[in-house]
């Protein structure tokens, strides 16, 4: 999950390296550090713990000086705390080979072992510090930095990228990648090589996607790729493609937080995701009518796999598997008559790779649903459906998921037309309902932010929540829950409303509040009954009940209801939609009323690249 960049130059690449790895921040912000090789070949680092984009705006890397090499880390910690020593670059023994690592090396208990017997002494608890040693070791045995990064490639079990330079072998730079993301881009006598497109759109406008086990070299005047290969290494061919710079993610344009900007902007992403062809909508499940639909994301993007399981059900009378990709390995056998849709913000996480990657073998079919154009998720799909969200840069996902349910509602519509479950008035009034979408939320970040932002600040000292929900309001409910305590650093559950009196109910008392999500009163009359019954139950044991629900409830039904946020209903499932922006604008302004950290939550990253 760690950002890491490396960039080499005619001239001063210094300042380009620090704007490449805050670019990159969103994947980590334990700790930092930045590595340059000076006139006389030696290396200089500078790293601590806290957040780079912090150290670039307080001048830290000003003593590095300048120099047409460097390469840059900012760390998610894995192996070891976060601390000095174990923020990256890692330099080995001799002080000459530096390392930025990204990545799990699953074997390094083995490897340290080895080089401790070797008499080489570590200084750091990670296990990203075995790579600077194995590197600097071939160096020393007379290997070019090429010939001894593609020699300590094979030794490593796990998933990793990673970026070498060594004094050894000055104005060049190494990096490989197994399973986790690495790019290089190329431009006018300047390379970079990064872990994300980001930080390479900031200074190239083209670049090439290393696939697993690619080693490639970058120098001034080139950049070439290579394949390790038992008998040595063999020069690759990969596409160069166009790089988006993705300039519009620098501004807050006058909002406090990136968080709020971006909540903002679901109106817009949603009137976006209604401009995709349904053409596309069509192909995005294969050309198999009968064939198994599988949904899997991690994090928000599995609840709303989970929220377009339930579309599917009422639009198309279509039953879609939706697991968590870190464990539908262990429920699911892919085959041929099988289509996946892989639902991931960044197009680089690496569970829902791994599912994707396993359906591809299984000779399954792979739809990615990834807010990245040309991310690993899309180059491994058969058909990619673009999330069109732009950047996001708040680590929390708002309009990301606000997208993503929004393509579940657009693709559940034309499988229930194909296969007849919705009939041709039906599937224009919901497009019609899409189309009032955008101006609806609208009127939901104007008109009802204030009230909102009242019930949040008024109870920001409740320290114990649960959220609930029945229907499509469940997985509103989970991604609520969490997106509250990402944010709020508050306790919060989710679960299914029913679900509540089978246990859980024993912690209800005064101190234990409960979010409800209430579903449309006419639409789903049956569920907004029982619902309130739940709320019943746990009003009767002393309980607080805070709802959002339909305009339209009458005083019965809000008996047991301390706190009523009533939207505008469309009575189907984009209600769902309005139920996300509500739950998101909850969190934040009781994160804001509490002066937690918005855009950068502790302990987080926004691209999950580990297992």
């Amino acid at each position: 999950m760690c950002g890491i960049v490396g960039m080499v130059g005619n001239a001063d690449v210094v300042k380009d390296t620090v704007r490449g790895i805050v670019s990159l921040e969103y994947r980590g912000y334990d700790s930092f550090g930045l590595s340059v090789l000076r006139e006389d070949d030696s290396l200089h680092v500078v790293k601590d713990v806290g957040s780079v984009s912090l150290a670039a705006e307080r001048r830290a890397f000003d003593v590095l000086g300048q120099s047409p090499v460097a390469i840059a880390h900012t760390r998610w910690a894995t192996h070891g705390s976060v601390s000095q020593r174990n923020a990256h670059p890692h330099v080995s023994a001799d002080g000459r080979t530096a390392v930025a690592h990204n990545g799990v090396v699953e074997n390094h208990h083995e490897l340290r072992r080895e080089l401790l017997r070797k008499g080489v002494t570590f200084t750091s608890e990670t296990d990203t510090e075995v790579i600077a040693h194995l590197v600097s070791v071939h160096i020393a045995s007379g290997c070019s930095l090429l010939e001894a990064v593609a020699a300590t490639v094979p030794l490593l079990e796990g998933e990793y990228a990673f970026v070498v330079m060594s004094a050894g072998d000055p104005g060049r730079i190494c990096g490989a990648r197994r399973k986790s993301p690495l790019a290089v881009g190329w431009a006018d006598g300047h390379a970079v090589v990064a872990s994300d497109q980001l930080a390479i759109g900031l200074t190239c406008d083209r670049g090439m996607y290393l696939q697993d086990g690619d080693v490639v070299l970058v120098e001034p005047g080139a950049a070439r790729i290579y394949t390790v290969q038992p008998n040595g290494i063999a020069l690759a061919q990969r596409e160069w493609v166009r790089i988006d710079s993705r300039a519009d993610q620098i501004s807050k344009d006058g909002y406090r937080h990136f968080m709020e900007k971006e909540t903002h902007e679901a109106p817009d992403v949603v009137a976006k995701i209604l401009e995709l062809p349904a053409q596309l909508m069509r192909d995005a499940l294969g050309p198999d009518p009968g064939a198994q639909i599988n949904i899997t994301g991690a994090g928000s993007a599995f609840y709303a796999a989970q929220l377009a399981q339930y579309v599917f059900a009422k639009l198309a009378r279509t039953y879609v598997i939706a697991h968590p990709s870190d464990e539908m390995p262990n429920v699911k056998s892919f085959g041929p008559h099988d289509w996946l849709v892989g639902i991931s913000q960044s197009g680089e996480t690496f569970d829902t790779l791994e599912v994707a990657r396993l359906a591809k073998a299984s000779g399954a079919g792979v739809t990615s649903v990834a807010n990245v154009r040309g991310s690993s998720l899309d180059r491994v799909a058969d058909v990619c459906v673009p999330q069109c969200a732009g950047a996001e840069v708040c680590v929390l996902s708002t309009k990301s998921i606000v997208a993503q349910v929004a393509i579940a509602i657009r693709l559940a519509m034309e499988r229930g037309l194909a296969n007849g479950s919705l009939s041709e008035s039906e599937h224009r009034r919901l497009g019609e309902s899409l189309e009032r979408l955008p101006h609806t939320l609208r009127k939901i970040l104007t008109e009802l932010a204030p009230r909102i932002r009242e019930v949040g600040e008024k109870y920001n000292f409740i320290e114990h929540w649960f959220f609930i929900g029945r229907g499509l309001c469940y997985p509103v409910a989970l991604e609520s829950a969490l997106k509250f305590k990402e944010v709020s650093y508050i306790h919060a559950e989710g679960m299914p409303a029913g679900f509540f009196k089978h246990g859980t109910i024993s912690l209800i008392d005064d101190g234990f509040y409960t979010i409800a999500f209430l579903p449309s009163r006419t639409a789903e009359a049956d569920l907004f009954k029982v619902t309130l019954a739940n709320i019943s139950e746990i009003s009767a044991r002393g309980g607080r009940v805070l709802a959002f629900g339909p305009a339209g409830a009458t005083e019965d039904d809000l008996e047991g209801i301390c706190e009523y946020v009533a939207l505008p209903y469309h009575d189907d499932v984009t209600d769902s939609i309005q139920l996300l922006l509500a739950g998101q604008l909850f969190a934040y302004y009781c994160a804001v009323s509490l002066n937690r950290e918005i855009d950068k939550p502790r302990a987080l990253a926004k691209s999950v690249t580990v297992r």
